[in-house]
This record gives structure tokens, sequence and C-alpha cells, in this order.
């Protein structure tokens, strides 16, 4: 979670106040991870009341606020049996999830195998964000919604922001002058934090992944610097992650009532 904080100060607002560390994004409500309380722990199943009255309290109701979120450090290898230990939540329509946190060093990432057909290049106009932002949305659940369209423009604000007050950029793979692919790659002191790793749909499994993050690194991180990319443990890329040299290091629950 502390690259979590680390990066969410920069883009919205972290305070500790009661038993969490709060985070806020009120320019953007409905940024679901942006808005949201992180827990010392797992929660149990008696405390769910005590936590939705907490989020009310902290970080807002409707109609400003439709979703409630809540993250937290999961022991590494527990068991996480969702069915079972959250069952009162997702009866009342919260879904649960658990990412890795993955972590390499520098001259620990490589790759012996990339498409050569891709330009890896920074973004670095406004057609290149207008590029971004289409293929952003297409990897959202709902890309039609206005509430993935302001989750996004909130995005790219957000991270032009920080390429402004240099703490990164954002990168594309290119093939025939169109774009296939994007990451972030924002540093705190000697920590990278990798953000919004995104293949097209149409180009997935064309080492297109795989060769964009190897130039990243190569062009972007210093020797001493240590790498974070934090995925859901339920998704494919975890293991393209961990050819490429990262290694599973620690792990967030996360729970989210999100509308209908």
């Amino acid at each position: 979670m502390a690259t979590d904080l680390l990066l969410h100060a920069e883009i919205g607002s972290v305070s500790h106040e009661d038993r969490y560390a709060v985070m806020r994004t009120p320019q953007a409500p409905e940024y679901f991870s942006g808005n949201l309380l992180v827990l010392a722990a797992r929660p149990s199943q008696d405390d769910r009341q005590r936590l939705e009255e907490d989020f009310a309290r902290l970080i807002g109701t409707p109609p400003a606020i439709v979703h409630r979120s809540f993250a937290w450090p999961e022991a590494d290898g527990g068991r996480v049996d969702w069915a079972s230990d959250f069952e009162p939540y997702a009866a009342h329509g919260y879904e649960a999830r658990v990412c890795s946190v993955l972590v390499a060093e520098r001259n620990a990432v490589h790759s012996a195998s990339i498409n050569e057909a891709v330009e890896v290049r920074l973004l670095d106009s406004d057609r290149d964000w207008d590029d971004w932002t289409r293929l952003s949305l297409a990897d959202m659940p709902d890309p039609e919604s206005e509430v993935s369209l302001r989750c996004v423009d909130f995005q790219r604000s957000a991270y032009r922001g920080l390429i402004d007050r240099q703490w990164g950029n954002g990168w594309g793979a290119f093939i025939d002058g169109e774009m296939v692919g994007s990451l972030g790659l924002f540093f705190f002191g000697r920590i990278g934090r990798f953000q919004s790793i995104v293949t097209r749909e149409d180009r997935r499994n064309q080492r297109i992944c795989r060769t964009l993050l190897t130039e990243v690194v190569k062009r972007a991180a210093g020797a001493r610097d240590r790498l974070v990319i934090v995925a859901d443990e339920a998704y494919h890329a975890i293991r393209l992650y961990e050819s490429l040299g990262f290694v599973r290091e620690g792990r967030i629950g996360t729970l989210c009532q999100a509308p209908s």
C-alpha cells in the first residue's frame, strides 16, 4: 500500500484519521480507487456496519459519493476464501479481490523475446494523450459510460500533472504509428511505480507489453531503482511480469461496493 499512498498524495489527498489512512479525490468523487479507507488488516465479517458508518463520515455519502471502497495489506500466502470470509459483504453488493505487489530491481528485468516492430517512446503531444484516452477507455468494464469517461479524464489530468512536476512519464508502444499499448512510470525517491499498463485488445499476445516494459525499464530506471507493479491475482498478466523478473513481495485485499 505504500506506493499507492505516495502516488495518491500527489494527485489527491492522504490523511490519517482514527484507525484509517484516508484517501480522497474530491475533484473526482466517482474515482473508486481514489476515495477509500485503508485498513490496518483484513476486516472481519462483523465489521461491515462500522466500516460503512466510518466511510460515510470520512469519505462521504450519496449523491456526491455513491460507492464504498476499502483496502488493506493481506498476509503473504494467506488463505482468502471470498465465498465464506466475505459472504456478509457480498450479500450487500460488495466485490472482493486480492492483488499482488510485484517488485524488481532494474538489472533483474529482462526479456529475450520482444517485438521488433514496436516503437517505444514518450507520450509527448495532445494527440498521443487522446490516443491514450481511447486505449484506456476501451480497457474499462463499461467504456461507453459517462462515469468511465470522467474517471479516465481524471487519470489523464493527474498523470500529466505528475509529468509536468517531473515525477515520471507516460510511455506508449506504437506499430506503424498507431498506439497499441501504454503505461506510466512514476518515481518516489528510488521507488518506481508502474501505473495503468494497457495493451490494445486486438494486439494482445504479440509481446507488446513485454517489449514496452523492457524498453521503459532500460531507458527510465536508474541502477538503484526498485520497481513496483500492483496486479490483480486473477489477471493473466501477472505471469508475464514474473517472467520478466518481478517477484511477489506483498498482497493487497480490497472490497468495493459500486452502483450497478
